[in-house]
């Protein structure tokens, strides 16, 4: 959980979401403080998803916490990431195969 992944499918695709969790055992639940938050997140096959390299440790402690994440600290967070850096990674996996 915490980790930031991209989505590969569906009409969300190129959107960037953070794992706040696991729903029936083979959905991931995706939060990315626009349309989706920790207690109403959005449920996505992990085969519809890229993983990156990048983890929001905060969020990983407001989970495990229990605690909903505000709008307003759950952009902070996201905000924090390097947006370039992360289009860069999407690439170099794509170009790998």
């Amino acid at each position: 959980m915490g980790q930031v992944v991209i989505s590969k499918r569906g009409k969300d695709a190129g959107n960037t979401y953070v794992i706040v969790g696991f729903l029936d055992g083979s959905r991931l639940a995706l939060a990315d403080a626009v349309r989706f938050n920790v207690t109403n997140p959005k449920a996505k096959n992990p085969k519809h998803v890229q993983p990156t390299s990048r983890c929001i440790t905060e969020i990983l402690d407001f989970v495990e916490a229990g605690k909903d994440i505000d709008h307003g600290r759950f952009r902070h967070f996201l905000s924090l990431l390097d947006e370039n850096a992360l289009v860069d990674e999407q690439n170099r996996d794509r170009e790998a195969g």
